[in-house]
């Protein structure tokens, strides 16, 4: 599935499917003028499927198998805490000084007492976490989304989003600060992206179950991207999603 391929932090965007539900595939017209460049889209999306199907599930699947739950636990703790100062970073373009101040704070402690972020102690004292990216930001800033462009490998994506994935890496921690050590610098882009995939095999039964898989993730993309705009708190919690559910890794049947 095409979301997959992407580091940790688009991971939330395909978590909209479970809300969306099937009736996401009835949710748009023949000429969706947000998807203007459709019959493409499409061939891509199909792409990335058999891609997908073909190398990530099976190396996510048995990650999941032979991976203890606590080790699953701290890795995913690990990268939300490397890409706190990223969330911050956005807090305060949005204006939100107070989050930003309470995300600085779960970072720091997170990176002391919780051992470089593989325990989540700020949020076992309360501290939840709130993510916030720099398509996010823009949308807020009033920048139009631009039409639906399904890349290769990265999957769903708007010339926002394309410029917001820029600013990501402009900021990076892992890709920027181990530029002198490429080889660590890869294996953390690697286990980040196995990582994510296998905490999203539980949705593969949705799409796969959808009427039209490729409008049933389309409208899941857009819907997610204009709650979180315009939406208040952390998108994760208002539509019932847990993220971090390690709950979903052990169900053999994904």
């Amino acid at each position: 599935m095409n979301p997959h391929w992407r580091s940790r932090r688009a991971g939330p965007v395909v978590l909209a499917l479970v809300a969306l539900g099937m009736t996401a595939g009835c949710a748009s017209t023949p000429h969706d003028p947000y998807d203007p460049f459709e019959p493409l889209n499409r061939q891509v999306f199909a792409f990335n499927q058999a891609a997908d199907r073909i190398v990530l599930r099976p190396v996510a699947r048995g990650y999941d198998k032979v991976t203890p739950r606590p080790v699953k636990s701290g890795v995913a703790n690990f990268f939300d805490n490397l890409a706190t100062p990223i969330w911050v970073l956005n807090h305060l373009l949005q204006g939100d000084v107070r989050e930003a101040g309470r995300q600085s704070g779960r970072f720091l402690m997170n990176s002391t007492a919780g051992i470089l972020g593989l325990f989540d102690i700020a949020g076992d004292g309360g501290i939840e976490k709130k993510r916030a990216h720099f398509d996010q930001t823009f949308g807020k800033w009033g920048v139009p989304p631009g039409p639906y462009l399904m890349l290769p490998i990265l999957g769903p994506n708007t010339p926002r989003s394309g410029v917001g994935w820029y600013a990501r890496f402009q900021t990076d921690i892992v890709w920027n600060y181990l530029d002198d050590n490429r080889s660590l610098r890869d294996k953390l882009v690697a286990l980040d992206v196995v990582d994510t995939r296998r905490r999203l095999l539980p949705l593969d039964r949705l799409i796969e179950q959808a009427p039209d898989p490729y409008i049933f993730v389309r409208e899941a993309y857009r819907q997610r991207a204009e709650f979180e705009i315009r939406g208040h708190g952390n998108p994760d919690d208002d539509i019932g999603l847990d993220f971090e559910d390690e709950d979903w890794g052990d169900d053999e049947d994904f």
